[in-house]
């Protein structure tokens, strides 16, 4: 039993995904993100502007520090590693929403609670932790973000342009939502055509073997716009929807700046 454990689980990490540990992540992530919408609620916390902003520098330092733990550079040991990396900094994103609540509770008579709203907290602490990483990164590979950064901009003036025509059709929430996933879609056929990496996960892993890493761009827009269709076609609570949402936005923005980074630091 050990050594079957050790084969799916623990000796894979930093190094790829086995079916057995993906659909066992796939459940842990659902009953986190089930566990986290009822805290939500239960603390009264609206998804909107604030908590966006709250979350952002989380979502990029997850995907960072996972780039700098593949080169060594600063994080070592298998919890650095995905998807335990993503388990300990949702830990310390939980922790700082808390203490963001508490503070601007405890000062909503204060004339200094304009500095102390759960947002601003959260915001503060993520960009601490960024700034750590900013020390350690050393971008070498430019050839390999420039790639990156054109296709996304490809990307993007085709999305937001499409939402400009018929906004109707494509919101701008959504726009960004695909954008994000197309910027992993973007880092990880780079890294795949460029420079010799390989695909982790299980399902597209067996596409790119069997039509390229091309294949990556067709199936982040299908699945993507079909989540994203069916959430604002068939979820009608707002709140849901929009947290679904942002749950949809972390697995791509997350995973992009991982692999984007992991080929600009390179050597």
């Amino acid at each position: 039993m050990y050594q079957w454990f050790a084969d799916k689980f623990v000796n894979p990490l930093c190094h790829y995904y086995t079916l057995e540990a993906t659909l066992t992540y796939g459940v842990i992530l659902v009953l986190a993100v089930w566990g986290t919408y009822n805290l939500l609620q239960k603390l009264k916390i609206k998804i909107d502007k604030r908590f966006f902003i709250g979350l952002l520098p989380f979502i990029v330092y997850g995907g960072w520090t996972r780039a700098l733990r593949d080169h060594l550079l600063g994080y070592s040991g298998w919890w650095w590693c995905s998807p335990p990396i993503y388990f300990l900094i949702f830990g310390i994103g939980i922790a700082s929403l808390l203490a963001g609540v508490y503070l601007e509770r405890k000062t909503k008579k204060s004339k200094y609670r304009k500095y102390f709203q759960y947002h601003k907290v959260m915001f503060a602490v993520g960009i601490i932790l960024s700034l750590y990483n900013l020390t350690l990164t050393k971008i070498s590979n430019f050839y390999g973000i420039s790639v990156i950064l054109l296709l996304v901009g490809i990307w993007s003036v085709i999305f937001f342009g499409f939402h400009h025509l018929k906004p109707k059709l494509l919101s701008l929430q959504n726009a960004g939502i695909t954008v994000a996933h197309l910027l992993d879609a973007s880092a990880t056929f780079t890294a795949l055509t460029f420079f010799g990496y390989y695909e982790q996960h299980v399902l597209p892993g067996f596409l790119i073997d069997i039509f390229g890493p091309w294949v990556m761009f067709p199936l982040k827009i299908i699945v993507v716009l079909a989540v994203l269709y069916a959430l604002d076609k068939y979820c009608e609570d707002k709140f849901l929807r929009n947290f679904l949402k942002i749950v949809v936005l972390i697995l791509g923005l997350a995973l992009g700046v991982r692999d984007m980074l992991t080929v600009g630091m390179l050597v």
